[in-house]
């Protein structure tokens, strides 16, 4: 029997924009096909990584890798706006050492990353919906300490849904040798004290 690409957890969040149900439900091997058509759309894998993504290579081997470790990190789900799946997201614990090593190694730091595949579903509210979902279970169920969003300076949108939650600007830096090519990469973080307050 063939092993699972994308690890299976059995978590399930429930939400609402307007009128509209936003469920995330756990990603499994099933949605692969989605998966790809995501990852190779040039617009969406641009403004998910930057001007240095290049969703050509993207392929099937590729794709897996890259949700085979995501999901052994945390939680992957595949966003559904009133049935229809029109995206991803993921919280997962934090690998990036450089801000790992700004914490007590008791710590429990984590990262949400969103992906909506289906640009007809962009620039609705959906993203500010789901990181309040995403936030809600770290803090609330998992006990996470921090939360990190990291987006690069040239997604506002993104930028303006972690500020929209509460999340404040942490920190900037190259995400690569030149950043006036490649731009800035930001690191919005929220701490489990400042959710509190809110």
């Amino acid at each position: 029997m063939k092993a699972n690409v994308i690890k299976k957890h059995n978590i399930t969040l429930h939400g609402t924009l307007r009128d509209h149900n936003i469920i995330l439900r756990p990603l499994s091997d099933n949605d692969l096909p989605l998966l790809y058509k995501w990852n190779r759309d040039p617009e969406v894998i641009y403004w998910n990584e930057g001007s240095n993504a290049n969703a050509a290579n993207n392929d099937d081997e590729n794709v897996q890798s890259i949700y085979k470790e995501t999901s052994n990190a945390g939680y992957c789900f595949i966003i559904e706006f009133d049935g229809m799946a029109i995206g991803e997201c993921l919280l997962c614990k934090m690998s990036v050492s450089y801000i790992l090593e700004i914490y007590p190694v008791s710590a429990d730091v984590r990262r949400i990353d969103i992906l909506i595949g289906e640009k007809t579903f962009w620039n609705i509210g959906i993203g500010s919906v789901i990181v309040q979902m995403l936030v809600n279970f770290a803090f609330n169920y998992e006990k996470a300490d921090i939360i990190y969003g990291i987006t690069g300076d040239h997604n506002k949108r993104s930028a303006r849904v972690f500020q929209k939650n509460g999340f404040h600007l942490f920190l900037e830096c190259s995400t690569n040798n030149n950043p006036k090519e490649d731009g800035l990469e930001l690191h919005y973080r929220l701490i489990r004290d400042e959710y509190k307050d809110r």
